[in-house]
């Protein structure tokens, strides 16, 4: 036994009280279960995650229980029992989780994430040697950026969001954004407003864009590509909602709270001026080739009952929630600002905003975020910053919270980012959650540092840094980070493997050591060479990524080899063959990089011979890097496109969908600027060996010629080339083929036999 305070549990599917003394029942206050938020329903759900997650077998020999928290916890979890018997304790179905989770990694070496786990568990399950309690006092763990609702989930269904919202609540995570669905509350407050139906669908961006559309950034129906691109249709925004509302309905089950957009005044364009003269609605500036919604002034005197009609609109739906989340003038720089604000305050906007909300829903928490100039002094300075938490998104690298004296005294979140665009190289830090943030947490500077937010642009990817993640809030001291990974490898693979133990200390030495000084800057990884716009010089291939390396390629490349000499028990886990893809494809990205300075050279040289010669090894290595991603469901660009016309009701519907899940990962849109080209660059398979072969193929067929001027062929319809495949419907299979082990060895014999 563990020796745990009073406490509620339950077991199998049978619910009991025990209680010490007899408070509850002679009516002095409420039982432990319901002071710690977790009531019977909460458990109920929190032995449906783990009987997903672990199996029926492993969740029936688990004693849950309620914890109070000590005095200074927002939340708490503690671990105990008997083998057979694993009691854990929690202050709510987050915490529980969070601890099931903890007994997985830390007691019973098994291992949990959104590309593979391995939970191969004893007949009789482990109980910890002694009894453990982790705690922390960050009450606000917040989960995804807008725009992973772009990069990441637009199309996904039930079956992906029950699987991510399961892992979300075993990381600790109790707040997050929940998009999926509520452009319905536009659909009908606007037609509430003088526009009409098919007024307003044209306005509502296709899903991958949306995130964008509630940031103020672009509008919906793209006129240049209107074959394509829509409307939205009645039946989508629906079915949409739909998933919404379920995905609301569990988060609440696992004691997640839903953030929900907040209406910051954006509205359909002209046609909304039009039909509201005496309303002081403000045309926007362009973003990168897209005009942004109008803006209804928020001290305008019809901005409440637009407001108020939004709120009806989504509770109607979705219900309320504590947290809701948007900016004003999000991406906007401080020289822009007057233009845009037409002689509105922006102090006062935000106030009207946060009343209007407070109309709606009494008390609820306005998240605004930490990004660029926002938010803005005389912002926070306005509203009342009980009501208001600051999501700073970048804290690991911009430490834009120490700029602001950690946000003027205003509630905060410590955030990273790591990702941007869905962009899949290998790369993350580990150190500055790891050691950077327990610091911050100690640091009289932090002020009012209420909670973390987990909020990349892209997910399922670079799995290591979520797991880290998902501890700190529970961890106050700094993390050995060369002994979590070593760790890490025994319970992602199964096994103290001394091969893979090598392998993740060349990695964490390169792909995962990147903190905020010392590095090149840029976002992100060092991006693959094959999703350039061909050129014989690549340095970032999206706008913001790094022109250079963020660390040797050479000391990386024998990763590969550690990997492929792990023990044959070992390769059969789904996380040893996710991570072989992986790195394989990391060393041919890192290789087609050094093959393009050795083609440069010969260029250079003068050298046609050699010229020809290294183009048909870049190729070549493009080809291996293409293969290799086909042998793996996680990889394919065809699961992506068959998920997003999963969600169309006829042929029209189902090509648009296509091509809304092709445009934002290659041109991002037709409008879209230079800028935005490539920014959600994949290596998948299919669009290694399609789309960006294609391009290659072409500017290095023209190559050799070009030797003797010394003059490199231009082509200056790329983005032409990228609409064209946008509106193509070639087929890709979503189904992989081949086996990992056996291509990623033979591309390394390959790779041996051809040395650079």
């Amino acid at each position: 036994m563990s020796g745990f305070p009073r406490r509620t549990f339950v077991r199998g599917s049978l619910a009991v009280v025990a209680l010490a003394g007899v408070g509850a029942a002679a009516g002095r206050g409420p039982g432990p279960a319901a002071a710690a938020g977790l009531g019977p329903r909460g458990l109920v759900a929190a032995r449906d995650v783990i009987t997903r997650l672990l199996g029926a077998g492993a969740a029936a020999e688990f004693v849950l229980e309620g914890l109070v928290p000590e005095p200074g916890e927002a939340d708490a979890f503690e671990i105990g029992g008997s083998a057979g018997a694993v009691r854990v304790a929690g202050t709510g179905p987050v915490a529980l989780l969070s601890g099931v989770h903890w007994w997985l990694k830390h007691v019973a070496g098994g291992h949990l994430s959104g590309n593979g786990d391995r939970v191969a568990l004893p007949a009789r399950l482990p109980a910890p040697e002694g009894p453990i309690r982790q705690s922390t006092e960050l009450a606000e763990r917040y989960a995804y950026n807008f725009t992973v609702f772009g990069y990441s989930t637009p199309f996904w269904g039930w079956a992906e969001w029950e699987r991510e919202l399961d892992l979300l609540a075993a990381a600790g995570v109790n707040r997050a954004l929940a998009l999926t669905g509520q452009e319905i509350a536009w659909y009908e407050t606007f037609q509430d407003f003088g526009l009409s139906e098919s007024e307003v669908r044209q306005w509502i961006a296709q899903p991958a864009h949306q995130p964008w559309q509630w940031y103020g950034e672009i509008t919906g129906y793209d006129e240049g590509a209107s074959a394509h691109s829509g409307p939205v249709s009645v039946g989508l925004l629906h079915r949409r909602r739909d998933l919404g509302v379920r995905i609301v309905e569990r988060m609440r089950e696992l004691g997640i709270t839903p953030v929900f957009p907040a209406f910051v005044g954006h509205v359909p364009d002209k046609v909304f001026a039009e039909r509201h003269p005496r309303a002081h609605v403000i045309a926007q500036a362009d973003y990168a080739g897209h005009p942004r919604p109008h803006w209804l002034d928020c001290t305008d005197p019809l901005y409440p009952a637009v407001a108020e009609r939004f709120y009806r609109a989504q509770a109607e739906h979705f219900g309320t929630t504590t947290h809701y989340s948007n900016d004003l003038f999000h991406e906007v720089g401080d020289d822009e600002l007057p233009t845009l604000l037409d002689g509105a305050d922006l102090g006062a906007a935000a106030v009207a905003v946060q009343e209007a909300l407070a109309r709606a829903v009494p008390d609820a928490r306005w998240l605004v975020q930490g990004w660029q100039a926002n938010p803005r002094r005389t912002l926070l300075d306005a509203v009342d910053e009980e009501r208001v938490v600051v999501l700073d998104l970048d804290s690991d690298d911009s430490r834009k919270w120490q700029e602001t004296d950690a946000y003027w005294g205003a509630p905060w979140c410590w955030g990273t980012i790591g990702n941007f665009g869905g962009r899949l190289g290998m790369f993350g830090t580990l150190v500055e959650p790891g050691r950077t943030l327990p610091a911050v947490r100690a640091d009289p500077a932090r002020r009012r540092l209420v909670g973390t937010a987990v909020v990349p642009e892209g997910i399922r990817h670079n799995p290591v840094v979520f797991d880290l993640l998902s501890e700190t809030p529970w961890r106050r001291e700094p993390v050995d980070l060369a002994g979590w990974v070593r760790a890490y490898a025994r319970r992602r693979y199964g096994g103290d493997d001394p091969h893979a133990a090598r392998a993740w200390e060349i990695l964490l030495r390169t792909a995962y050591s990147y903190a905020s000084t010392g590095h090149t800057s840029g976002e992100g990884p060092h991006e693959t060479p094959f999703a350039a716009e061909p050129a014989l010089t690549v340095g970032s291939v999206s706008q913001w990524g790094p022109a250079d390396w963020r660390y040797d390629p050479a000391e990386f490349a024998p990763c590969l080899t550690e990997l492929l000499a792990v023990a044959p028990a070992l390769r059969e886990t789904a996380t040893y063959r996710y991570d072989l893809v992986d790195v394989t494809r990391q060393v041919l990205a890192n290789r087609g990089r050094l093959l393009l300075d050795r083609l440069r050279g010969a260029y250079e040289a003068g050298d046609r011979e050699a010229v020809v010669r290294h183009s048909a090894r870049f190729l070549r290595a493009l080809d291996l890097c293409d293969e290799v991603l086909g042998t793996h469901e996680d990889w394919l660009l065809g699961r992506w496109l068959a998920q997003a016309r999963s969600w169309g009701d006829t042929e029209e519907e189902r090509a648009v969908l296509e091509w809304n899940a092709r445009t934002i990962i290659t041109t991002w849109s037709v409008h879209a600027a230079p800028t935005l080209r490539e920014y959600a660059n994949r290596d998948w398979h299919g669009l290694v060996g399609g789309y960006y072969r294609s391009r290659w193929q072409r500017f290095l067929d023209a190559l050799p010629a070009t030797t003797a001027s010394g003059e490199p062929p231009v082509f200056d319809d790329w983005a032409e080339h990228g609409d064209a495949w946008s509106r193509g419907r070639e087929p890709h299979t979503a189904r992989p083929t081949g086996e990992p082990y056996a291509v990623a060895a033979r591309i390394a014999a390959d790779l041996a036999a051809d040395p650079l």
